[in-house]
């Protein structure tokens, strides 16, 4: 027999105020329009037990005590990539508790364990936590306007073809290969430029195609190209900025180190692994959605077509960026040098 409704506690309040009154049960099922067995129900109870509300006690009465969940808790979260079905066996081991692979999922939701993919993050190693946590430590109290004298710099790659991320269809069963359902994939995204951007709390500087591997002569003739035309172009009241990078070989060879210092360009020692802490990363990212609105034909066309987006970014949007470094630093400090949310 399927289990009835449970009437509100409004009704049943209003089926005994008529009783109440001399109605028969007949009556008052028609005139709130409820089951005459639910009227009688309702009368029973109220006079057996005193009260209309659920009793305590009614149900299928739970598998696992609060001891049990407490014991399933520890258990996931000394090892957090267990299975549900690891965990259930070793819950019947542990503490006797023999229930579905559902059950165990309900009690970790209770807990608030819900199952999640894993981020992908730059490993960070005890060196490099430790080298972020000074780093961050060193530049706590430096406020928006210090870091208005940053100007950020970073390569980045643009595919062709790429896939994008979170892709999602609406489709009928049995549609998985239908052509509109399909996401085609290429080799490499169909080929790739590589693309080198500097900004500030000013704006944007320029962008510059890097064709072929990156080395130190590629990077020099970048920075003289694109580098000191936009420091020019952001700063150009004061030669009073430091410029970031960050350490790939080609970025810390000698050969740029003597061009800096010949160039009087102060750089920002920065630590290694902490794309996070680099606000172009998100500038980066707002180019690649745009870029999902464009398909371009070829690699040239790739390229105007990053020039263009690149080139509609507000002063707003590079403003909030590096307005969000002084909440990086302390971010970094909480997170004891471990990856942050940016």
């Amino acid at each position: 027999m399927p289990k009835t409704k449970e009437l509100c506690e409004a009704t049943k309040a209003a089926i005994l105020a008529l009783l109440a009154i001399g109605m028969s049960e007949r009556q008052v099922a028609k005139k709130l329009k409820v089951s005459k067995t639910a009227i009688h129900y309702t009368k029973k109870k109220q006079a057996q037990y005193g009260t209309t509300k659920l009793l305590a006690g009614r149900g299928r009465k739970r598998l696992s005590t609060p001891r049990d969940d407490r014991a399933l808790i520890r258990s996931c979260v000394s090892n957090l990539c267990q299975t549900t079905r690891d965990l259930k066996n070793e819950w019947a081991l542990s503490r006797n508790v023999t229930c579905s692979a559902r059950t165990v999922r309900n009690r970790l939701l209770e807990a608030g364990l819900k199952l999640n993919r894993p981020r992908k993050e730059p490993f960070i190693n005890e060196r490099q936590r430790e080298a972020r946590l000074l780093f961050a430590g060193d530049h706590k109290d430096w406020t928006v306007d210090d870091w208005a004298k940053v100007l950020f710099s970073d390569e980045s790659s643009f595919q062709l073809m790429p896939t994008p991320a979170n892709l999602l269809f609406r489709r009928k069963p049995g549609e998985a290969y239908k052509q509109d359902c399909l996401a085609p994939t290429v080799k490499h995204g169909g080929g790739s430029v590589m693309i080198w951007g500097c900004f500030s709390l000013g704006g944007t500087g320029q962008v510059q195609l890097c064709e072929g591997r990156m080395n130190q002569v590629m990077y020099r003739a970048t920075l003289e190209n694109s580098l000191l035309p936009s420091a020019a172009k952001l700063f150009p009241a004061s030669n009073d900025w430091i410029f970031q990078q960050d350490n790939t070989p080609c970025h810390t060879a000698r050969s740029i180190k003597a061009w800096m210092e010949n160039q009087n360009i102060q750089t920002m020692s920065w630590p290694a692994q902490s794309p996070d802490l680099n606000p172009i990363e998100n500038l980066w990212k707002i180019i690649k959605r745009k870029m999902e609105n464009h398909k371009p034909k070829n690699k040239a066309n790739l390229f105007e077509l990053v020039q263009q987006e690149w080139a509609a970014v507000t002063a707003e949007q590079c403003q909030k960026l590096v307005e969000s470094m002084p909440r990086r630093m302390a971010a970094v400090i909480r997170n004891n040098g471990y990856v942050i949310k940016y």
